[in-house]
């Protein structure tokens, strides 16, 4: 039988959860607190890290027993919105911008500002970061990491075809006519670039470029439909030109597994992404990989102004009828502010600290994949741009549904764009 990597993240996390519970009796009748950490992780190595510092944790505190519930993305969602309807929430649990606003609104989460700055020092965390964490003044969760948008480019694909690698400042038109010239040395059944239409971080980044965004601060759409239905168009004119893979084979790609992506398949010579994946997928390869800017501006442009954003991908919230606050607290100190725990939780993981002082330990500590995430992150960092804005939930399988429409035949850039903006005002 044939594994998916998605089914060895649940595997893992079900291993690790099974560990922790076999404890001697004597250690048993000890215990102080069973405290369920439920999250979703972006890789192997993410998932092996965090069960290696919980485990730490364990060994250092043997009265608390974490049971760790980790899959990939889009079954956590699913199984947190069951168990928080349900009343029987995990005592903590991950949460991204977007979940972080529904269950706060919910009354899921509990705000953390007791915790800041004692014991929980956030005073050099990436200012994205705790903006992304935040809503009406209030901390709902401590973040985990800082990442940002990027495009995984193949160096080894970029040599071979004798083009050179553009400059991070560059346009949506150099883009698309990159990725055609790189399909059309390398085919015919290789492609210049993943299609991204369905990833809703480098719609934001073309909105953006548009002087538009995703969404806004006061949770509205930040576009029309027709500034939308131009993204959709992008795609299919580079489908149309051979830039990126028909439908039929970039729907051999799943979102929550990297060993299905074309990059890692030799399919295609970039893969927009984000950074918390870059690790995950440079493990799957023997070719150098490099990390680079989506475009932040089109052809014609007075001024290209950098639209990318860092932010917490992964942050860790408490459940507001946990009985353990101040254990939970005590975990995510030790994870992400004591140098043991950092060391141990971040190393080789693809994830990066929120912390400059943490970030500046990995890069002395860690791998040379640490170092090449860290190195772009402080590029973003010299330049930021306006914060993440919190969105709905599922929109990712919005946009994927709306963009194969159009890849398949079924609907039109403008059809898409009316579809999506039907699914997710519905949520709004």
């Amino acid at each position: 039988m044939t594994i998916t990597r998605r089914q060895v993240l649940y595997r893992g996390a079900l291993i690790g959860g099974a560990l922790t519970g076999i404890l001697p009796a004597g250690l048993a009748r000890a215990q102080e607190a069973r405290i369920r950490f439920s999250g979703y992780v972006e890789s192997q190595e993410q998932l092996t890290q965090t069960l290696a510092v919980l485990n730490a944790y364990m060994k250092k505190n043997p009265g608390v027993t974490i049971v760790p519930e980790f899959t990939d993305f889009g079954a956590f969602t699913d199984k947190i919105a069951t168990e928080a309807a349900g009343g029987n929430a995990p005592d903590m649990f991950s949460v991204n911008v977007d979940l972080l606003a529904e269950y706060a609104k919910r009354g899921v989460i509990t705000p953390l500002n007791d915790y800041v700055p004692d014991p929980l020092n956030l005073s050099d965390y990436v200012d994205g970061a705790i903006k992304a964490a935040t809503i009406d003044g209030k901390l709902y969760a401590i973040p985990n990491d800082c990442i940002a948008p990027a495009i995984i480019m193949k160096t080894s694909a970029f040599e071979t075809a004798g083009i050179a690698i553009p400059d991070q400042m560059w346009t949506w038109e150099a883009l698309a006519e990159t990725a055609v010239a790189l399909s059309k040395e390398l085919g015919p059944r290789f492609w210049g670039l993943a299609d991204a239409g369905q990833n809703y971080i480098p719609c934001d980044v073309f909105l953006r470029s548009m002087g538009k965004s995703m969404f806004t601060p006061d949770h509205r759409f930040g576009f029309e439909t027709k500034d939308l239905a131009e993204w959709f168009a992008y795609w299919q004119k580079l489908r149309e030109d051979g830039g990126i893979p028909p439908g039929d084979v970039q729907a051999l790609e799943s979102s929550g597994d990297p060993s299905t992506y074309g990059i890692v398949n030799n399919r295609v010579a970039m893969h927009v992404s984000l950074t918390d994946s870059f690790a995950g997928v440079q493990s799957l390869m023997e070719d150098t990989l490099d990390l680079h800017m989506m475009p932040n501006g089109f052809a014609g442009d007075s001024e290209i102004t950098q639209h990318h954003y860092t932010y917490a991908g992964n942050s860790t919230a408490v459940w507001e009828k946990s009985p353990h606050r101040d254990k939970i607290i005590d975990i995510i100190h030790f994870m992400t502010f004591d140098p043991e725990g950092v060391q141990i939780y971040y190393r080789n993981s693809g994830m990066i600290p929120a912390s400059q002082a943490g970030r500046e330990e990995l890069a002395r500590e860690g791998t040379d994949t640490d170092r090449k995430i860290i190195e772009y992150v402080e590029l973003l960092q010299k330049n930021p741009a306006a914060p993440r804005y919190p969105g709905v939930t599922g929109m990712s399988g919005m946009l994927r549904r709306a963009n194969e429409g159009v890849a398949f035949g079924q609907l039109t850039p403008q059809q898409a764009a009316d579809q999506f903006v039907a699914e997710a005002g519905a949520r709004l």
